[in-house]
């Protein structure tokens, strides 16, 4: 046999093992994709047996694979979509986070800056023990010892009250009542959840930007995720596409339609929110990694950028976040070390609908996280 052949039946060979290593790869990925939409199909399809549960959505990243799924009917009877509009409610407070970073990165703002810098008149009333001054990180991870909300809260106020509130609600009107306000707590280092400190924490950004916040998600958020279908407020060309929800005696509840837009404002689809997830998880911009870094609590419950966090110093590190509107909840969770992602909403607000969302969430984490392992 001559030198040709010899090399003719080599690369022969080369290529068929090449052929065969491609193929295996394929029906590997194959499975794994059918693995995962099996769990997906279990664990939502047991979920919505649930009887306040009658629809759910939601987008998932695994490795560089995407999902989208939709489950049961929504109240006018038509099963959600990729591009179903749903109120995500706290959620919004993520968005705000990553312009912080933003703002952080472009040396407009100090994280430890005491915020009256970027206030107009004094408010003597924000002070923690021994005259500290409240600071952004303590306004972004809920540490300012602020109420929950500060405008639109008189007790025993009806929802349409509240609606009624919001219209009329403005930036004047919260900068008025923030000068009265009684904090909960003045240690700078207790967890109080607050929809007024992020409130603020956007009003400030909107002040050093001098841009209102649509065009602020725009030129950082949805330039970097891509996002088409997430918007503050919806007019009468996105009805079609929007869900109203449900309390947990079934009756339909309004939307949210303006008062604390940078608290829990926005409205998305599972298409926009898989592209925000996907952000996060493929993304090196340094904007966005510094969004992800712990500013407060300790490596097993933390706080990042409005994120919370789970176990920061661990391989399976999750950041998260819950949103509930009058008649809607939601769920977002990242594994950046794992590059996983998962975002989770459902029609109807219950007490511990928000709760059952995290349980769900869990499990097909869970299940995923068994089978990488494997």
């Amino acid at each position: 046999m001559n030198k040709l052949s010899i090399l003719i039946i080599t690369l022969a060979i080369s290529s068929c093992s090449f052929y065969n290593s491609s193929t295996d790869k394929k029906k590997q990925l194959n499975n794994e994709q059918n693995r995962i939409q099996q769990i997906v199909n279990k664990e939502v399809s047991e979920f919505i047996k649930q009887p306040e549960f009658s629809a759910l959505s939601g987008a998932l990243y695994v490795n560089g694979k995407t999902y989208q799924f939709h489950f049961g009917r929504l109240i006018n009877g038509i099963k959600p979509n990729n591009k179903t509009l749903y109120e995500i409610g706290s959620i919004t407070k993520t968005y705000v986070g990553l312009l912080l970073s933003q703002a952080i990165y472009d040396h407009k703002l100090n994280l430890d800056d005491n915020i009256e810098i970027y206030l107009n008149g004094k408010y003597p009333n924000l002070k923690l023990d021994n005259n500290r001054p409240i600071t952004l990180r303590n306004l972004i991870t809920h540490t300012a010892g602020l109420p929950m909300i500060i405008n639109c809260n008189k007790k025993g106020q009806t929802i349409e009250e509240q609606l009624s509130c919001f219209k009329t609600f403005t930036k004047e009107d919260f900068f008025e009542q923030l000068k009265k306000v009684k904090l909960v707590d003045k240690s700078g280092k207790n967890y109080h959840y607050s929809n007024a400190g992020i409130q603020l924490v956007g009003s400030i950004l909107e002040n050093i930007y001098q841009s209102p916040f649509k065009s602020l998600l725009k030129k950082f958020v949805f330039s970097r995720s891509k996002e088409q279908n997430t918007y503050i407020k919806t007019n009468d060309s996105l009805n079609n596409r929007i869900v109203i929800g449900k309390n947990n005696k079934g009756e339909k509840m309004p939307l949210e339609n303006g008062g604390y837009e940078f608290a829990g404002g926005l409205k998305s689809s599972t298409e926009s929110m898989l592209k925000y997830i996907k952000m996060y998880l493929e993304s090196n911009d340094p904007v966005v990694k510094q969004s992800m870094n712990l500013l407060a609590g300790n490596e097993k419950y933390g706080r990042a950028y409005a994120w919370n966090t789970f176990e920061f110093d661990q391989p399976n590190k999750m950041l998260y976040h819950n949103g509930g509107t009058f008649g809607e909840s939601s769920w977002i969770a990242l594994y950046p070390d794992k590059k996983i992602g998962v975002f989770l909403v459902t029609n109807v607000m219950t007490e511990d609908s928000q709760g059952k969302l995290n349980e769900l969430s869990n499990k097909i984490i869970e299940r995923i996280f068994e089978g990488n392992d494997d």
